[in-house]
Formats: C-alpha cells, structure tokens, sequence
C-alpha cells in the first residue's frame, strides 16, 4: 500500500490584523444605514405619522437600503487586501454634484426628528454641474462626517455642509458643527483607527480613519480645519479622473 504525506495547508497570506481592520471597516459602513432602516421602520410601525405618512417612510427606507447594497458591493468591488496592508481604488463615474447632493441631505430628515437640529446645505455658484468620481465612497465621507457632527451638536445648533469649487478640478467640502470642540489634546487621535475619543458615545472609532483613506482614494485629504466656535472637518476631492 502506497502512503503519501497529506497535502501541505497554505499558510495565511495575509496579516489577521489587516483582515480584522477589514472587517471593522465593513461593519461600520453597513452599521450607520442598517440603524437608520431600524429608525424609521420602527418609526413606521408605532408612531401616529407612520400611518399617516406611509409612502413617505418607505421611500426613505427603500433609498437607505439602496445605499447599503451600493455600499457593500463598492466595498468588494474596489478592495485589495494583501498581506499588511488595505488598497483602495475608486470606481469613477459622472455625478450630478448639486442633486446628489441635496438628496443625500434629504436622507437625514427623519434622523433628525424629534432633535432641535438642522443640516444646511450650503452650495456655492462655481461649483460644477458634473464632477468625476465614486459617488458611493464621496457619500460615505459624507454620511460618516455628518454622522459624527449629529452625535455631538447639542439641540439648537445647526450644522453647516459648505461645498465650492476650486479651479474647476477640486471640490472643497467643509462640514461644521458649531455646538462642540474637540479637545487639543485628542486631535492627533482623530483618524486612527478603533480610537474612540469619548467612551460614553457609541462607535468603533472607524468613521474618520475610513474617510481619511476614502478621502486619498478621491485624489484629495481629510483634515480637522481651524474652527474656535465648533469642530469643521474639510477635505479637498479631485472632480476630475485620475489613476489610483
């Protein structure tokens, strides 16, 4: 009887802190918009306007969850993972800037129900009718800032998304909660990952470490701008092709 020796098993490739920061990234692209769906399902179900205002929750419910599945499949379609490291690459594509954007804002008006809080969005006129670039990590830059500015902005506040044109080949996004700071001493925290600044707050401390690297992948930067009256996040994004 012949006996060979067993197949040898290949040894994993890749670092498992590399896949569990994978893995974290994923979970927190999907978390923010699975809680929105619960919100306003459940909003749905058990409050007086749900009844009354069915179509209306629907559609919101039907556009996060469209977000979602855009979201995961841009997540596989545009990530490789190699041994130590995540690499990113956009998925270009002609975006209608001023319409995107108002109905992403849109998306948080039942968010924001029952807080005495208000995003508006703030366009001005040298800002492109097209741009070129990946529409769903542009929004996830997006929804990840504004996210973070509705958890910290105390009622009362409004919080500002200020977008212009540079040169007609960058866009300049700057969003702004005036109602808190972010301490000196916890700046330099800001866009590592799994680093959460206050733990009496929800989160993985990934939000802003994705955004960075989304932010580069969009031919720009994420940085904490100059604000003594609140906390701006501003980044800089190529609108027009580029190789990654």
């Amino acid at each position: 009887m012949l006996i060979t020796n067993p197949p040898l098993v290949p040894k994993p490739t890749v670092d498992i802190k590399t896949i569990n920061l994978f893995l974290g990234m994923l979970a927190h692209e999907m978390r923010s918009q699975i809680s929105s769906i619960y919100t306003i399902s459940n909003m749905l179900l058990h409050e007086k306007r749900g009844a009354e205002n069915g179509s209306y929750y629907l559609s919101h419910i039907n556009s996060l969850s469209s977000n979602v599945l855009h979201v995961l499949n841009n997540m596989v379609a545009t990530t490789d993972i190699d041994r130590e490291d995540i690499n990113l690459k956009a998925n270009l594509s002609n975006i209608k800037i001023r319409e995107w954007l108002r109905s992403h804002v849109r998306q948080y008006d039942l968010t924001t129900v029952g807080k005495d809080i208000k995003i508006r969005l703030r366009i001005e006129r040298n800002v492109p009718m097209y741009i070129t670039s990946d529409a769903v990590k542009l929004g996830q830059i997006l929804r990840n800032l504004v996210a973070n500015a509705l958890k910290y902005a105390p009622d009362g506040i409004s919080i500002y998304i200020d977008i212009s044109s540079e040169q007609k080949k960058y866009l300049s996004i700057h969003v702004t909660n005036k109602g808190s700071i972010i301490p000196a001493d916890k700046a330099h925290l800001l866009f590592r990952p799994f680093q959460v600044l206050d733990q009496g707050m929800a989160g993985m401390g990934l939000g802003l470490y994705v955004s960075k690297l989304y932010a580069a992948t969009l031919g720009g930067d994420l940085v904490l701008g100059n604000n003594t009256k609140g906390t701006t996040f501003s980044f800089l994004l190529s609108a027009a092709p580029h190789s990654k």
